[in-house]
């Protein structure tokens, strides 16, 4: 194709010649030709993309793809829908990378596993029975300097909100169980951000669910918690003196920890989520589990959240209003609790 640009800049134009090829396929789909088209750049703008008409978005892209076939190192005999196409597939396949290095970060993933997470759970939940799902935007440091600024536990936000404000409030909604997505490892940290939690999850009779990854055991994947011979014994090194001691206290029990993670959905292509817009094969091969989708808490213990919420509902349904959970409810987390410790994996 024949076209003549300008000195580069945003006032750029290409010069469609009528005597080229593009004039003679305008000339076989029945389009007007036209003499001037902006830079393909141009078309990254949403509101100059609507302005322009039919006929330019259409010779710009005939352009564009006629400019990709003299790029080719390939003999083109003849212009059809076979050489479209496979222009295209390109087109898609170096699309579909970019999306892959995107969507494959860790912080793109925790994103989507949260909100994957919970619309499982409001998918699942039947509201037309007395459930209630409130979201708290806080994230996991952002809780932990909530109780470091604050002199005393009653005093932090965590303590108001779901206690002063709704246990001991008269007509207060106590809240039946509080789902997070933090992953907490075996830190100091951690444990002590643990021990606050389950002081408020105490006095609010409140269960707090999170997680562990393999972090949590001193270990790069679960592939190799999995390997450990004797996880009972395994608990006994000095590193989990402050996890034990946590452990053992009453307010502990209040606190349910899930793992392992699990995948969030199917990775996209024509035989799992196929896409609309283009070919889409999500590459999700390979042996780094990481290039899944990995989610986190909400996920990762969602099925114990949906069976938490459904019993919620279950006990609250006979007399329409919310109650903290039962001392049996409270017996069964504690002996989830006791079989976690007593958890042997299976190599």
């Amino acid at each position: 194709m024949n076209q003549n640009q300008s000195s580069p800049g945003a006032t750029e134009t290409v010069v469609l010649e009528h005597d080229s090829v593009y004039a003679s396929l305008c000339d076989k789909i029945n389009l007007k030709p036209i003499a001037q088209a902006r830079p393909l750049e141009a078309f990254r703008d949403s509101d100059m993309l609507a302005e322009a008409s039919a006929d330019e978005r259409i010779a710009r892209g005939m352009s564009a793809f006629l400019e990709l076939v003299s790029k080719s190192s390939q003999t083109v005999d003849r212009l059809d829908k076979s050489l479209l196409d496979f222009h295209i597939g390109q087109l898609d396949r170096q699309i579909g990378r970019q999306l892959d290095a995107v969507m494959h970060t860790p912080e793109f993933q925790a994103l989507e596993g949260r909100w994957r997470g919970l619309k499982m759970l409001v998918s699942r939940t039947d509201f037309r029975r007395n459930a209630r799902i409130e979201v708290l935007d806080v994230s996991k440091d952002a809780l932990q300097r909530d109780f470091e600024d604050t002199p005393e536990l009653i005093q932090s936000g965590l303590y108001r909100l779901t206690y002063i404000e709704e246990y001991d409030t008269p007509g207060g909604q106590p809240i039946s169980a509080m789902i997070s997505d933090f992953e907490f490892a075996n830190s100091p940290m951690d444990i002590a951000l643990l021990r606050n939690i389950s002081k408020v999850a105490a006095a609010a009779h409140m269960p707090f669910i999170g997680s562990v990854g393999a972090a949590f055991f001193g270990k790069q994947s679960m592939e190799e918690v999995a390997a450990i011979q004797d996880i009972g014994n395994y608990f006994d090194r000095a590193e989990y003196i402050k996890w034990k001691s946590f452990r053992d206290t009453d307010d502990a029990r209040y606190v349910g920890l899930t793992m392992p993670r699990v995948l969030g959905r199917l990775p996209y292509g024509k035989d799992t989520t196929p896409v609309r817009a283009f070919n889409y094969e999500e590459a999700v091969k390979g042996p780094d589990h990481n290039r899944y989708d990995p989610t986190y808490l909400t996920l990762k213990g969602g099925k114990l959240v949906i069976d938490t919420s459904k019993g919620i509902v279950k006990q609250n349904d006979s007399d329409h209003t919310v109650h903290p959970v039962s001392a049996r409810d409270r017996m069964r987390l504690k002996q989830l609790s006791d079989a976690l410790r007593q958890w042997r994996p299976q190599p």
